[in-house]
């Protein structure tokens, strides 16, 4: 009678949990020892995602990028023409990596096939777009109202040489362009330029920042995955209010900024779930 209660009691837990709308579960991927890097601790890391889950790695502390399978067997590396840190890293539409540096001077793209290294002149926060998929090649950019930043103001990991920038996401299974902004996202469902948005297309939240970085985006039912500053994959249904918090981070882990991402499939979520002083844990995240 009592192993039927807690067989019950097991069944129940587990369709209650997967009956919680915005609940992200989590899979450990593979870990990278953190004795690869020299001083790792208190620097940042930036992670990128292809389409066939090869994953692209970067310690703020030496100018390398490497890059494992699903399984986390290193398949390649690469050695940046820089000693500043990565800003910015992502995969194209076509699974080049692009990697801009911190000064914001150069935008390096690397094909992990022919290991062949480009590097590509940035000189507006445009080019980035445009670099990653046809959908922003196309569209008229400038178009989009944007914000200025004063940078006597801002933290110095959110300096920028420009006084503007950009937060889009873009979404392959429409070619939706998602602006995020203070308290809210813009849906940009115009494939040219931006115009004819309607009160719609105005997805309010008191959780937005210019700086929340858009994951995963459901158009049919305006649900969305974005990361805040404390490492939380934060789900939210602008249809009811509906707000679920999924800590990335396991408990315990060093100080560090942390980074998130996904493919060109956009799916699952891949990040950090955990550093410390053994390594550091590759995760993914989905639904």
């Amino acid at each position: 009678m009592n192993r039927l209660i807690i067989v019950i009691a097991f069944i129940l837990t587990i369709n209650y949990a997967q009956g919680q709308e915005g609940k992200l579960f989590k899979t450990d991927l593979f870990e990278i020892p953190s004795d690869k890097f020299q001083q790792a601790a208190g620097f940042t890391f930036k992670i990128a995602c292809d389409s066939k889950e090869n994953i692209a790695f970067n310690a703020c502390s030496l100018p390398y990028v490497y890059f494992y399978n699903s399984t986390g067997m290193q398949i390649d590396s690469i050695n940046l023409p820089t000693t500043k840190c990565i800003r910015n890293m992502e995969f194209d539409e076509y699974d080049n990596l692009l990697m801009m540096d911190n000064d914001e001077t150069n935008i390096y793209r690397y094909n992990l096939e022919s290991k062949k290294l480009e590097v590509v002149n940035y000189s507006k926060p445009e080019d980035w777009f445009k670099m990653l998929n046809h959908y922003f090649r196309n569209f008229d950019i400038p178009s989009i109202p944007t914000y200025y930043s004063n940078n006597d103001y801002l933290q110095d990991f959110y300096f920028t040489r420009f006084p503007y920038s950009y937060n889009l996401y873009l979404n392959y299974k429409n070619g939706y362009i998602y602006q995020t902004h203070y308290n809210f996202i813009k849906r940009i469902s115009n494939h040219k330029t931006y115009s004819n948005l309607r009160k719609a297309d105005y997805w309010f939240s008191d959780n937005l920042t210019p700086k929340s970085k858009i994951l995963l985006i459901d158009d049919e039912k305006q649900t969305v995955v974005y990361y805040d500053r404390f490492y939380n994959l934060i789900y939210e249904n602008f249809t009811n209010s509906m707000l679920f918090v999924n800590p990335a981070l396991g408990t315990n882990s060093e100080p560090a900024r942390f980074d998130y991402c996904t493919n060109i499939k956009q799916n699952k979520i891949y990040g950090i779930g955990g550093f410390n002083k053994k390594g550091i844990q590759i995760c993914s995240w989905s639904f």
